[in-house]
């Protein structure tokens, strides 16, 4: 915005800066991921640090999937796109940005990995909570995905940011691998 002002009979142009948008991160390869629909928790959004995801560590400690990444991706023969997310810590974040088809309650199908019980995790948007607490079972072992499912996550219609929160670890030392989120309808035969 630019203001003029006569001061002693001097024309003064003064400039005031705008604050800087802050930086948000953007979809996966450019698109929305679908809901309802699977998200492989590897396609999650792009963006540096701090903006599309949080990571303790300084390096990706798993697999070269994603370039310039410091969230741990693992090859998996066992996961549904060959990778998953893995070495989840207390703290940690993604984000997924989605584009729900209609505003209700959903259901996610998760498989998910840990050896002995591991920690809990939340889904939230605009800092809100959607999900409560998550918990990871113990599945058998890091290399033995099983399918748990958390009901009632109520979205809106549209596009938004669903950001995955890591909160607390288990006797595993972990949060747990996590393969992908397949949203769903909610059951209308349970209740949630």
């Amino acid at each position: 915005m630019k203001s003029t002002l006569l001061a002693c009979g001097v024309l003064l142009a003064v400039s005031q800066a705008s604050p800087a948008a802050e930086p948000k991160s953007t979809p996966w390869q450019g698109k929305p991921a679908p809901v309802p629909g699977k998200i492989e928790a590897e396609h999650y959004d792009e963006g540096a640090a701090d903006v599309a995801y949080h990571d303790v560590e300084s390096k990706n400690l798993g697999e070269p999937y994603r370039k310039d990444t410091q969230v741990d991706i693992e090859k998996r023969n066992d996961a549904s796109n060959g990778y998953g997310v893995g070495w989840t810590r207390k703290g940690e974040w993604i984000n997924y940005t989605v584009n729900v088809a209609d505003a209700g309650r959903y259901d996610v199908v998760m498989p998910v990995a840990s050896n002995k019980d591991g920690g809990v995790f939340h889904f939230e948007v605009d800092g809100q909570d959607l999900s409560g607490p998550i918990k990871v079972p113990d599945t058998g072992g890091w290399d033995k995905l099983r399918k748990i499912r958390h009901g009632g996550l109520k979205l809106r219609e549209g596009v938004q940011t669903i950001r995955v929160v890591m909160d607390s670890p288990g006797p595993s030392g972990s949060i747990g691998d996590i393969d992908c989120f397949i949203f769903s309808p909610a059951s209308k035969s349970k209740a949630d």
